[in-house]
């Protein structure tokens, strides 16, 4: 009997030797695994554009950058450009049907939004603190952040079906994982839980005062905010709720037609309150009557007839109204949830669940990673003394009382309500039907790069501006070709000839409108001077829509 056959050590090794193969041959799998998942994903990505898409994209990029550079410096146009790719890829992520692609998207969404909050905080900074090329600044940054947006989605076949409406409550669902690390890493503070309740009262006490009350300078803005929420929220509830279930067989025919009605109505006065937002916005950077931005009840009443001002004054302020809006906004969320919760019932809970929950996964997962990494660097910023006066002395301190790891968790929370703001942004500008039903993504980028071309306009570079339209002419036309080529032939049919053809054309068209152009610019500036760079903006701006009139017609 041999030494190791007595201690066991022999078979030890064995043992050990053979868990270690095991352990290395699984790992080599699983990698070999992933990475044929990860070529075959990739494969299929690129196949998904057609030649036309990523000429459109390129040329998106192209634009943005260069344009960008001229009003905004380069380094600020590449990080808007680049905030707005990563936007899209996890709105792509998201937006799945695949639980495990919602969780990986869920994981990179909040990365991803750290990147995007970035020049979108500053270009909010500079709308409310700046005026002039303050505010010119600001539209560039977000058209460039779009541009990238709408150009890294436009292959995307889920686009124009809910698509993006998806990738917007998986960012939801992410910021409430976060919201959860949040709450179970403070739950044990003593000083936190003692300083909650103070808080809470305060914020609904402020809410309630800008809400209902309305006594501050957003009064204007808030009420049409209130209008558009209760709008687009009833009528989501009316097209949602199985009215037709509660009335006889026989009338369930003039129970749609009121339906179909009624969401008529919520559809004029949610353009409406959108019309007013901007309105209330922009009034003072367009008329001398307005000095504050936004609008406030008072100037309406003494800047627009007695009349009208008076009304609309006493209309915005009437918190009788805004409480009904608040009451129908809750009753319609109400009712939607039961709804939704009734339907779940009878489909597959399991899978509904893992589509919900993976966001939420993902997203407090990696907020554990991301939080322990920012806590653990020291703050330059002092939060308290950027909040105080700003929000209430009660929150102020409630946010003293935070450790280090939720306060960084805080922050996260605050980047992804950037980022979803943006993508239910997008949603309810498609809900209101101001993008066509094909090629969302192309209207979308051509829309950017023309507020693009008013902000060279306004810049006062006015030949640069005329350019810049008619690339967003070309964008379109080549996108929405595009958009028909993959819906009617699909990506993997032989239409490279003809592609190129059509975007020769549209290039060589594009070149021949902006030259004439530009002729008729300084043929016209002989006898004609432009000296208010609104009326440059205005004029490019309409050169550009009666381009796209025209080119409407003729295609019939």
């Amino acid at each position: 009997m041999t030494p190791d056959s007595i201690t066991g050590t022999g078979t030890d090794r064995g043992q050990e030797g053979t868990s270690a193969r095991s352990r290395r041959s699984v790992a080599l799998e699983t990698g070999k695994y992933a990475l044929t998942a990860g070529r075959r994903g990739l494969w299929r990505a690129l196949a998904r554009p057609t030649a036309s898409d990523v000429v459109m994209i390129a040329c998106t990029l192209a634009i943005g950058i260069g344009i960008g550079s001229r009003l905004v410096g380069f380094e600020l146009a590449a990080l808007a450009m680049g905030a707005g790719l990563g936007a899209a890829m996890v709105t792509m992520l998201l937006g799945s049907t695949r639980p495990l692609v919602r969780g990986l998207g869920g994981v990179l969404v909040v990365p991803v939004s750290v990147l995007f909050s970035s020049p979108a905080l500053l270009a909010g900074a500079l709308v409310l603190t700046s005026s002039g090329i303050g505010v010119v600044s600001a539209l560039t940054v977000w058209a460039l952040v779009i541009a990238a947006f709408a150009a890294g989605v436009a292959p995307w076949n889920r686009l124009g079906n809910g698509g993006v409406r998806r990738g917007a409550t998986g960012t939801t669902l992410a910021a409430l994982g976060v919201v959860g690390v949040v709450a179970l890493r403070v739950a044990p503070e003593s000083a936190v839980r003692d300083r909650t309740s103070a808080a809470v009262v305060d914020v609904l006490g402020v809410a309630g005062d800008a809400v209902i009350a309305a006594n501050d300078s957003w009064a204007v803005v808030s009420f049409a905010g209130l209008v558009l929420l209760a709008a687009l929220i009833s009528s989501r509830a009316l097209r949602y709720l199985p009215f037709e279930r509660i009335v006889p067989p026989d009338r369930r025919g003039s129970l749609a037609a009121g339906i179909a009605r009624l969401r008529w109505v919520c559809s004029r006065v949610s353009r409406v309150a959108l019309v007013l937002v901007i309105v209330a916005v922009a009034a003072s950077s367009v008329s001398a009557r307005f000095e504050t931005r936004p609008v406030t009840p008072a100037e309406l009443q003494t800047g627009l007839p007695a009349p009208v001002g008076t009304g609309l004054a006493t209309l915005v302020t009437a918190s009788g109204l805004r409480f009904v809006l608040v009451v129908l906004t809750a009753v319609a969320l109400a009712l939607l949830g039961l709804e939704w919760g009734r339907r779940l019932l009878g489909r597959n809970v399991a899978r509904v669940c893992a589509r919900l929950l993976a966001p939420v996964v993902g997203g407090a997962a990696v907020t554990l990673v991301v939080a322990q990494a920012l806590s653990g660097r020291a703050l330059e910023t002092d939060l308290e003394g950027a909040l105080e006066g700003a929000v209430p002395p009660s929150v102020v301190e409630l946010i003293g009382a935070f450790p280090a790891f939720a306060l960084a968790a805080a922050v996260l929370v605050v980047t992804l309500t950037v980022l979803g703001s943006m993508l239910w942004f997008v949603t309810v500008v498609r809900t209101f039907r101001i993008l066509p039903p094909q090629a969302i993504g192309a209207a979308l980028a051509a829309g950017a790069v023309g507020v693009l071309a008013v902000g060279l306009a306004i810049a006062g570079q006015v030949e640069p501006a005329i350019l810049t339209a008619t690339g967003a002419f070309v964008l379109w036309d080549i996108g929405e070709y595009a958009d028909g080529v993959r819906t009617e032939l699909g990506s993997g049919a032989a239409t490279l000839r003809a592609e190129l053809v059509h975007i020769g054309g549209a290039v060589l068209t594009g070149a021949v409108v902006a030259v004439a152009t530009v002729a008729c610019y300084r043929w016209a500036m002989r006898e004609l001077t432009i000296t208010t760079p609104a009326h440059a903006a205005v004029t490019v701006g309409t050169g550009l829509l009666a381009v796209v009139l025209v080119v409407w017609a003729l295609r019939g």
